[in-house]
């Protein structure tokens, strides 16, 4: 399927429908605006207007939209970390600076995953399309690199940064990483960083991972993880507390063995977990960060990282 296939897309409609109950949470006092222009954009953040009478609570989907849609508008991010803290020289050299301003993640995927020439990879939430970028020169000519957002504004930030370093394995489509406009058993690694955190039901997602991995495939996440040992770090949400605000700012977290469960529920053979430890956000927060390897068999012999 190309860029410019429609066959296989979900449409905006489907795509900001309400999924389940627990996907609903009261949207917060601002950033509920869906900018067309940079003027519109900046004053994003302004408080909205009431809610008509009757009117039910903002899917956090919906919120996570148009909250990205403002920035890529916008041109800068201001959440999650700058790339600059978790990458490194070497994987950010030549990535255009207003790639890098608009990128958000809590960790690094691509540093901690050995691509090969030849692989398939899919990137789910790719954003600006920073580890689109990276993915797209170590897996050659010979490869592919596919990235999928539901922010229309995103996508087509991403296609100008792989149009604009002349990368032609890259291919950028908008979808719901939940039901991705991707073939099922047609990937070889999976990516996605700081993105499972926006999503209230991370199993639905884990599903979509595991079936469009191929027999042999690994999905590498970076996400919100804390220790069974303790309570979450004070900027971390977990629970019901969590709003529409924090899956959007990407600091909904839960413990490593609610995770690793949640990957072997959705049909992992099994999952490697690393602490990334503390890592500081642009906003000023702090999160525990961790690299989750699940693989879509047993484990290799040795390991893809």
């Amino acid at each position: 399927m190309g860029a410019d296939d429609t066959r296989g897309f979900v449409s905006l409609d489907e795509l900001i429908r309400p999924r389940t109950a627990a996907a609903i949470v009261a949207e917060p006092d601002g950033c509920g605006c869906a900018p067309a222009t940079a003027d519109e954009a900046a004053g994003c953040c302004a408080a909205p207007e009431a809610a008509p009478a009757g009117q039910g609570p903002v899917p956090v989907e919906t919120h996570v939209k148009k909250r990205y849609d403002a920035l890529a508008v916008q041109g800068t991010s201001t959440l999650c970390c700058s790339p600059t803290s978790v990458y490194t020289p070497e994987e950010l050299a030549e990535i255009p600076d207003w790639v890098l301003e608009l990128s958000s993640g809590c960790g690094s995927p691509m540093n901690a995953i050995g691509l090969r020439p030849g692989q398939t990879v899919v990137d789910f939430g790719c954003g600006a399309g920073l580890d689109l970028l990276i993915a797209a020169r170590r897996v050659g000519e010979t490869g592919r690199v596919i990235g999928v957002d539901a922010s229309m504004q995103m996508v087509r930030t991403a296609r100008r940064a792989a149009k604009e370093m002349g990368l032609k394995n890259i291919d950028v489509r908008v979808g719901d990483i939940r039901r991705p406009p991707v073939r099922e058993a047609s990937v070889d690694v999976v990516m996605s960083n700081c993105v499972l955190g926006m999503f209230p039901d991370k199993k639905e997602v884990l599903h979509a991972v595991a079936a469009v991995l191929r027999p042999g495939g690994v999905a590498v996440i970076s996400d919100v993880v804390y220790s069974d040992d303790g309570p979450p770090p004070a900027d971390v949400a977990a629970g019901e507390s969590a709003g529409a605000e924090d899956f959007a700012r990407c600091v909904v977290g839960m413990t490593e063995s609610q995770y690793r469960d949640l990957v072997l529920g959705a049909g992992f053979g099994s999952v490697e977990m690393r602490s990334d430890g503390l890592v500081p956000y642009r906003d000023g927060a702090q999160v525990t960060s961790a690299m989750i390897f699940a693989y879509r068999d047993d484990s290799p012999a040795q390991p893809c990282c």
